[in-house]
């Protein structure tokens, strides 16, 4: 097996060569062993430097957190919002094999920490919302993204699949799944993500935002 030393034992070599593992061989490949040898060093070398295999994986994460967009500060914060959240899909979306890997640990960081969690929730804490319904509706969000990855991009139990199944067991004995299987388009995850999203960011923010706005306001 041939060594490539163009690279180096810094975290962002390891987490070049784990992600080109991940990409190309899947997640079952990865390891320090494997990772140590496409960046020309020892396994024990890559240990020292992650602390663990968990730490591996965060190391490729906030990786890949580096190249997160930055959403400009002047747009409503609806729209900040959905843009911060649509972003993390895609970014997940791209790297659904490691999201896999984390079991739904929490990408943190420098990178994610800086560039998507802290400014995502001080959009949303200028609206004026409670803290307590502020990190609800972020909780939220969270859950809904990291939720239609895995279940649109990381799950191989495919539509396709699922219709086939329904046939055998007898289609007619569920009337109402085999209506959805054969009158929704079930070929844009994206598109259903990005519309349940924004109803919900203008959903819970409009109610909320309304009853601190009564709550603040006497009543003569």
């Amino acid at each position: 097996m041939t060594r490539t030393r163009s690279r180096t034992d810094t975290l962002e070599g390891i987490a070049e060569a784990a992600l080109g593992i991940l990409a190309s061989e899947g997640p079952a490949a990865l390891s320090f062993r494997r990772v140590a040898d496409i960046v020309g060093t020892s396994h024990v070398t890559v240990y020292r430097r992650c602390g663990s295999f968990d730490g591996l994986l965060d190391v490729c994460a906030d990786h890949i957190a580096a190249g997160f967009p930055e959403i400009p500060d002047d747009l409503d914060w609806t729209t900040a919002t959905q843009a911060r959240f649509e972003a993390v899909y895609e970014m997940w979306t791209e790297h659904a094999d490691l999201l896999l890997l984390m079991r739904g640990r929490a990408w943190l960081g420098e990178n994610m920490t800086s560039r998507f969690y802290e400014p995502a929730m001080r959009t949303i804490l200028d609206t004026g919302l409670p803290l307590a319904d502020a990190a609800m509706l972020f909780s939220t969000l969270y859950r809904l993204t990291i939720g239609s990855v895995l279940s649109t991009r990381a799950n191989h139990w495919s539509p396709w699949e699922a219709l086939e199944a329904l046939e055998a067991l007898g289609a007619d004995r569920f009337p109402a799944l085999e209506a959805v299987h054969h009158g929704v388009d079930k070929t844009s995850g994206h598109g259903s993500y990005g519309e349940i999203l924004r109803a919900l960011i203008i959903d819970f923010g409009s109610r909320h935002l309304e009853e601190a706005a009564a709550v603040e306001v006497p009543h003569s």
